[in-house]
């Protein structure tokens, strides 16, 4: 289920398809420590986790756990397993700065399409989500900018996270196990928060220092 493959690209954490996650993250933290004397604190490898995107929400608890055992999330890749070599459908640049102790990870920068940020817990990030770029969190996900990108909240924290930017364009965003398509830019501060079962988009309003939310 979990293995160490050697590529032309560097050394790939390939986990293959799977019912049970804590299965898997006992399967890292044993394949890990069996090769203890190969790794140096902080070494660079990359993920693949089959049917990557039926998965998505346990992407962070696997790179949360990585990082526990003291390795680097370099990028994340989509593929499968071919009869010689793991055929790479799509590479991404994982954005490894910025965790603080409060378990929340702010980042700096702006993020460029094929670059990403998964993290378990709450995501800050001051500049622009670009088209193309995506950030999955455990919690809720602020953009201190343009959010034109891919944005999962929740994922561990559930319908209670929140999506909060100072403008909107995404076409797509999901909050826990709930996702939604959009089609509007909304070009002023709003949150995107979760209501009677589906994802809203409210208006932030600096008077209450927050939303309506009926």
């Amino acid at each position: 289920m979990v293995d160490f493959k050697m590529t032309k690209d560097g050394l790939i954490l390939y986990i293959r398809d799977y019912t049970d996650i804590y299965t898997v993250l006992q399967g890292i933290d044993e394949k890990v420590k069996s090769m203890r004397s190969f790794f140096a604190q902080g070494d660079k490898i990359m993920l693949l986790v089959e049917e990557h995107e039926k998965h998505i929400s346990d992407i962070p608890k696997i790179v949360s756990r990585v990082q526990e055992l003291g390795l680097t999330i370099s990028h994340v890749l989509m593929g499968s397993e071919g009869e010689k070599d793991v055929i790479i459908r799509k590479k991404v640049d994982m954005v490894n700065q910025g965790d603080t102790r409060s378990g929340t990870k702010i980042v700096k920068k702006n993020l460029r399409s094929g670059q990403n940020i998964i993290h378990s817990g709450d995501v800050v990030l001051i500049g622009n989500l670009h088209a193309g770029a995506e950030i999955v969190a455990g919690g809720s996900v602020v953009v201190f900018g343009r959010c034109q990108g891919t944005v999962r909240a929740g994922v561990n924290e559930g319908r209670e996270s929140i999506i909060a930017a100072l403008s909107f364009e995404a076409p797509f965003a999901q909050i826990s196990d709930l996702k939604a398509t959009f089609s509007e830019k909304i070009a002023f501060p709003c949150v995107l928060y979760v209501k009677v079962g589906r994802i809203e988009i409210g208006d932030y309003n600096a008077k209450i220092g927050g939303i309506y939310i009926e």
